[in-house]
């Protein structure tokens, strides 16, 4: 069963045509993250392929066939002014000058845990690409490009971690999302600001009256050495986790039920002025409206 879910995930994934969102000219910012999936064995198979260049090439190898399938998430190092200080998610970051995506992804992956994707890995394929805006007062960030990389030889590269930017690493299990059992929801609550000015006191009332947006999020399973980490997977990278586990094409899972669950806020009347306030930058960008009323798109803010 599992593997079923493993090539469906991997080859649906490969076929996939995924939204390409250009830069606009006044936000050239973009980032790049690696989704990286391995089939873990417990035994070292006696024999292994030269070179693999595709999925078949892949599945058809007997180590495979009886291998788990683990995705690895990474929990970022605790920096202080950090947004993304101590979150959960896939290896990567900012793009430099003259990189393309790829570029960035492959470096970001290197430099961060110490793992080559042009050794022993295969591209299976890109995520839609995401504007990503800050939850405090709806700016645009930068462009987010989510890659898969599947490991296509049985023992994994060591890590070498970037102990300034990432704090632990963990393989999980992808039976842990495609499991009927209910999650128990570890909700994140975020304050929101839609409008932001340079006075403190003012930020702070303005605060007050916007109020709250609360957003699901789950704890990922951990191996004994992670035992005193929390590993809770929320926002952002739980919406790329919510699109990979799509492509294993299972209906009415548990884990995309709470994903696509929507953000509560401690106001009615402004989460709706969220969502107009989104779609109508959405609006200005792309000339069309794009209302989803599940995720209300604060699935790709931080």
């Amino acid at each position: 069963m599992f593997m079923v879910d493993f090539k469906n995930l991997c080859y649906n994934l490969n076929a996939y045509q995924h939204l390409h969102i250009p830069s606009p000219s006044y936000q050239k910012r973009r980032a790049a993250v690696a989704a990286i999936i391995r089939c873990h064995t417990v035994s070292p198979p006696s024999i292994v392929r030269d070179q693999v260049t595709n999925l078949d090439e892949f599945f058809e190898q007997d180590w495979v066939k009886h291998g788990q399938a683990e995705i690895l998430f990474m929990q970022r190092a605790s920096r202080a002014g950090d947004r993304w200080s101590g979150h959960v998610s896939f290896v990567g970051g900012k793009n430099e000058p003259g990189e393309t995506d790829e570029d960035t992804v492959k470096r970001e992956v290197l430099e961060e845990i110490g793992i080559d994707l042009n050794e022993g890995f295969l591209k299976v394929g890109q995520l839609d690409e995401r504007e990503i805006t800050s939850i405090k007062d709806n700016k645009l960030l930068m462009m987010l490009c989510p890659f898969v990389y599947l490991q296509v030889v049985p023992e994994s590269q060591p890590f070498q971690l970037q102990t300034d930017e990432v704090a632990a690493v963990e393989w999980v299990p992808l039976s842990f999302f495609t499991s009927s059992q209910p999650y128990a929801n570890h909700a994140i609550t975020e304050h929101l600001t839609l409008v932001r000015v340079k006075n403190r006191f003012v930020n702070r009332c303005i605060r007050f009256l916007m109020g709250s947006v609360t957003f699901p999020a789950i704890h990922l399973p951990t191996t004994p050495v992670n035992s005193q980490a929390t590993f809770k997977l929320w926002g952002l990278t739980l919406g790329m986790t919510n699109d990979i586990i799509e492509f294993t094409k299972k209906n009415h899972l548990a884990f995309l039920k709470l994903t696509k669950s929507k953000p509560i806020y401690s106001r009615k009347d402004i989460g709706v002025l969220a969502v107009l306030i989104t779609q109508l930058r959405y609006f200005i960008r792309y000339g069309k409206m794009e209302f989803d009323p599940n995720s209300s798109s604060m699935r790709y803010c931080v």
